[in-house]
Order: structure tokens, then C-alpha cells, then sequence
């Protein structure tokens, strides 16, 4: 399924609807570029069955959909990361209480040109070293051609682009390779249009984007993906490069970056990768959050039922169609828990980037399982 297709296709079927429903019966929903595609799809096929219902889906990025969504605007918020610290108390501070719904999992993908003269002849692979050198706020007027990675990259001028500091693509990329939300150089085409980031790629042999899987899946043509090493210690960056990165690190805090030895052995996102948890540290939850007040709606119980049902959730086919990996059987249960019991706040306390799968499932199955209790319902644990 192409999901430029399924954005025109919903549009179509929302902007008819609108002429014929009356304003109650409207869900809004805004958010994540990345969870759109699911939503967009389950939502297509939902109107079909409840024409009286109209639905938007809107894309401002997971920050800006949750800035919609903290002051009411919006019915649900899609999310390519958990809820943050701040979101969470800003939602207590307006009285939202929201039900954290896990639909999915992806993995953030690093891609470049099918033709790619980045890593000569080897193939594309970084660690998760090369990484943070690559994309470090102190990196930035420093680290210019892909040779001040090491000697394995070619001569030539780094290019890169990469989602909008809207975007929870951007939030959780910055976190796991950086350390901190939001800390990355400043020196890269940044948007919320992923389709703009894979058609801009492709052009290049010298370039380098991230974005979610499905856009890697529904670029295949354009784009290849990077295989990802784990190892933070395998760099191999000229030692004056170093040197100079880690004078900037040393003023703002921060540990050196320190050359190791090794040779780069990376794991390529795929299906099998993503659902087995073998695609680390880039596998990721997504999520809708569900304004509480409006879950209590027909249309809006109606409509997250039908997109929690097995049928939708758990249907491999369905899900990978769209470009993600269905969740544990067990995840899938706490999340129609969740949402069935109604209880509030998020599972994971403003975390989502330093998370393992064990401790998400462990986390999220432990609050399906909670009674709502205030602080809970405050996102605190």
C-alpha cells in the first residue's frame, strides 16, 4: 500500500464526509509523520463502515501534535516517541488526562542514494560512534567531509537532512545517539515532509537522511538503508578531528568521543530485525494518545476499538503494509486494556529514548495492569 495513496485516499474520503456529518461527529487527530500512515489507513477503513463519522489527520510533527493535543484541540495525537517529562506536566496543569495507546513498532532508519559514494566500495554500515561524531552539536564546522569519520569514508562534503525539531523522529534520534533530546548540529536541511528527505537523498551520492521505516519502504527505489553497529567504541576519526570535537564536548560537559578499535559488523532494519528487537539501539514503540474526555465519545470509543482490534493492530500483513512491525501479542493486550478500562498516564515517566524492549514491555504491561490512581493519571510513577 502506498502511503501517498492512503493520505489522498483518506483526504478524499474525510473532505466528502465533511459536507454530510454534523460537527459532533467529528475526530481530529494530528501528530506524528511517521504514525500517520497507520492511522490514516485504519481510519480509511473505519469511515467506510460509520459514514456519519468525519476524520482528520493532520501532520505537525509529535511535539506539535502534542502541543494541539495538551490544550484540547485534538482527539488523539500521534506519536513516534513516549510523552515527555514536560508534556506530561503540562497535561496535569490543563486537566488532560490522555490513555497511552502502543499500536506499533519501528525502526528509525538511517538511509542514503542507491548509488551512494559515501563508503567507497564497503558496504553502508555506521557505528553507533561514528553516529554520535556524525550528528554532535560539536560537530558542527568540524566534522565536514565523510574522511573526518575515518579512513574508510570517501573525500567529500557531508550532506545531511533529517526531520524537524517538531518531529519525535528528531526527539528520539538526538536522544539515543546524542544522550539529550533536542542535541544535534544545527547544520542540516530539516523538515517534516519524509518524502521530501527520500527524494532529496536519492540525488545525492554524498548524502545522508533518517526517517521511519515505512518511508524506507515505500522509497526502496531511491533509497538504501545503513546497517547499524551497536558499538559506540569502533571510530576510527583523524585524532586532529577528534581533538577538536572533544575540546567543544569538554566546555559543554560532555564525555570525549574516544577512537576504538574494530571493524563494523551493523544489522539492517527490516521486519525480522525490527520485530525481534535485533535492530538496536533505532527499534522503537509507536503510539496514539486518546484525550480521555473525548474517549468517553461514541465515535471516538468506535474508532480506537476498531484500530486496537486484531484484526488491525495484530494483523501483520496490515501493519507491515503501512511499513511497521506488529507489537508482542502482550503489548497488544495492555493496550486495548488501557484504553477498555480507561486508565490514564503514560507507562514510562517521560522516558523514551534510553528504554530497552524489556523494560518497555515490562513498564507498559505493569500500567495496563494499574488501577487509576492521581498520580498515575499525572503521568508520574
Amino acid at each position: 500500500m502506498n502511503c501517498t495513496f492512503l493520505s489522498v485516499a483518506a483526504a478524499t474520503v474525510f473532505t466528502f464526509a465533511e459536507t454530510c456529518v454534523a460537527q459532533d461527529k467529528a475526530i481530529t487527530a494530528d501528530g506524528s509523520s511517521t504514525v500517520e500512515p497507520i492511522t490514516s489507513a485504519v481510519t480509511a477503513e473505519f469511515v467506510k463502515t460509520h459514514p456519519d463519522v468525519r476524520v482528520s489527520v493532520g501532520v505537525s510533527g509529535t511535539s506539535g501534535g502534542f502541543r494541539r493535543f495538551l490544550v484540547g484541540e485534538t482527539d488523539i495525537s500521534n506519536a513516534s516517541r513516549a510523552i515527555k517529562k514536560e508534556e506530561i506536566e503540562k497535561a496535569a496543569k490543563a486537566g488532560i488526562e490522555y490513555l497511552e495507546c502502543l499500536v506499533a513498532f519501528d525502526g528509525l532508519t538511517i538511509a542514503v542514494a542507491k548509488n551512494t559514494e559515501i563508503f567507497g566500495k564497503d558496504k553502508p554500515v555506521l557505528t553507533m560512534g561514528e553516529l554520535e561524531l556524525l550528528w554532535s552539536r560539536e560537530a558542527e564546522g568540524v566534522v565536514t567531509s565523510w574522511k573526518h569519520l575515518g579512513s574508510r569514508f570517501a573525500d567529500a562534503k557531508i550532506v545531511l537532512s533529517g526531520a524537524a525539531s517538531t518531529s519525535g523522529t528528531f526527539d528520539f534520534l538526538t536522544e539515543v545517539v546524542n544522550h539529550k533530546a533536542g542535541d544535534t548540529r544545527a547544520d542540516y536541511f530539516a523538515t517534516e515532509e519524509d518524502q521530501v528527505l527520500a527524494e532529496q537523498t536519492s540525488k545525492n551520492v554524498h548524502a545522508l537522511t533518517y526517517f521511519g521505516y515505512a518511508f524506507y519502504l515505500h522509497n526502496q527505489e531511491r533509497v538504501q538503508p545503513i546497517a547499524i553497529d551497536p558499538r559506540r567504541t569502533c571510530v576510527d576519526a583523524p585524532a586532529d578531528i577528534l581533538a577538536q570535537v572533544n575540546e567543544k564536548r569538554a566546555k559543554n560537559g560532555k564525555k570525549p568521543i574516544a577512537n576504538g578499535e574494530g571493524d563494523p559488523a551493523g544489522v539492517l532494519p527490516d521486519v525480522d530485525t525490527i520485530g525481534s528487537n535485533a535492530y538496536q539501539p533505532l527499534t522503537r514503540p509507536l503510539f496514539v494518545y486518546v484525550n480521555k474526555k473525548s474517549a468517553a465519545r461514541a465515535e471516538v470509543k468506535d474508532l480506537l476499538n476498531f484500530y486496537l482490534d486484531e484484526k488491525h493492530i495484530g494483523n501483520r500483513e496490515f501493519v507491515l503494509d503501512v511499513g511497521y512491525v506488529t507489537a508482542q501479542r502482550r503489548l497488544r493486550d495492555a493496550s486495548r486494556a488501557i484504553f477498555s478500562g480507561m486508565i490514564p498516564g503514560s507507562a514510562f515517566g517521560g522516558e523514551f529514548g534510553k528504554l530497552t524492549p524489556a523494560l518497555i514491555a515490562e513498564k507498559y504491561t505493569a500500567h495496563a495492569k494499574a488501577a487509576a490512581t492521581p498520580s498515575e493519571a499525572s503521568g508520574k510513577k
